[in-house]
């Protein structure tokens, strides 16, 4: 495609509708929400289908790679990256999905990189997600701004003018909406006294791929999310003292939120759509198909070691036991125990005995 980034010939002949955006950068990532979202996505079947150059597009001293040292020597070397993966959501669905840090030269050419990934693979739409810093309480249903590259999507807008640095999904989605090419941004507000935590912001995470689920994109697993968000709010709670400073500035920012009417969108005024009987067997027996096997369709090559990559429970376990976090690779699911073939006896012996 270009000559930054390489794409694996196994992906020749694939077409997936739907891409999704999700570079972290720690200085911007308020309340560490991209890197949650990476960590969910992470726990899906994906296999590495691209990658960019990291020496053309990354300053190593401001992005240093990481090294492993064991028993007087070093082992191991993780250079910063950003690759391109197909990933099957929990409905069975592929979908492409571009992560790993944000780069520090180029910019202009990766977003025009990116418009060629979407025309090599016939993308219909782009998801991509941010959070930022905001005067709301954690107390309340998390709110998002949503933009679009396209004129006739309806959602709420927040009016007025405003300015901000960019990030490089920014710059994108302006160069991608004058190529008409269907953008739509999931904007996380986080409590400006989460951003820098110990922890994730949980809740925006969550409240962030629930939209983007409601929004037509893909379906990501929630159990760890909304496991990991109850501890969290229950460790806020133990903080918020009746008469400390705490208490008193939740109290104004619970009253500024619900007084306000900024165009900021809730998955609460998202009324789900019911599958059909139908749609829910159909849906099983695409996940059942696709469990252990490759999203390129049972293409299998050597899967690459996520190096950006969290396990949620590892992420949250400062919540159970007091510790820092310790950021290391995935670990493998267990393997699923066999079917039972109890009920195929069963019913052999009833209709042996009717006889």
């Amino acid at each position: 495609m270009t000559e930054i980034f390489t794409l694996d010939s196994v992906a020749s002949g694939l077409r997936v509708r739907t891409l999704v955006i999700n570079l972290v950068d720690p200085l911007i990532d308020a309340g560490d929400t991209a890197m949650a979202i990476n960590a969910t996505i992470q726990t899906l079947d994906h296999e590495l289908i691209g990658t960019f150059d990291s020496d053309a597009i990354f300053d190593y001293r401001a992005q240093r790679p990481i090294v492993s040292y064991a028993d007087g020597r070093i082992v191991g070397v993780t250079m910063p990256e950003v690759r391109l993966s197909l990933v099957t959501d929990v409905q069975g669905e592929n979908f492409l999905y571009l992560t790993g840090q944000e780069p520090d030269f180029r910019w202009s050419e990766i977003a025009d990189t990116i418009i060629h990934i979407i025309n090599r693979f016939e993308v219909e739409q782009v998801y991509s997600f941010a959070a930022m810093p905001a005067p709301v309480p954690h107390t309340r249903p998390v709110d998002m701004l949503i933009r679009s590259t396209l004129t006739a999507d309806e959602h709420p807008v927040v009016e007025g003018f405003a300015e901000h640095l960019a990030e490089l999904s920014d710059v994108f989605e302006y160069r991608a909406a004058e190529e008409a090419i269907p953008v739509l941004n999931i904007r996380v507000r986080v409590p400006f006294y989460l951003v820098r935590g110990e922890s994730p912001f949980f809740a925006g995470a969550l409240a962030a791929i629930k939209m983007l689920a409601a929004r037509g994109g893909p379906t990501f697993p929630l159990g760890d999310l909304e496991q990991l968000e109850d501890n969290q709010q229950k460790a806020i709670a133990e903080l918020r003292a009746d008469g400390s400073d705490f208490h008193s500035l939740v109290k104004k920012l619970e009253q500024d939120y619900d007084e306000s009417e900024l165009g900021f969108v809730t998955n609460e005024e998202t009324v789900p759509r019911i599958p059909s009987s139908d749609e829910i067997g159909d849906a099983v027996e695409q996940f059942l198909a696709s469990h252990d096997s490759s999203p390129l369709d049972r293409v299998h090559k050597h899967k690459q070691d996520p190096h950006y990559s969290d396990d949620l429970r590892r992420i949250g376990q400062d919540l159970r036991n007091g510790r820092r976090v310790m950021r290391e690779g995935d670990t493998p699911p267990a393997e699923q125990p066999p079917e039972s073939d109890s009920d195929t006896t069963e019913a052999e012996t009833t209709e042996e005995t009717e006889e």
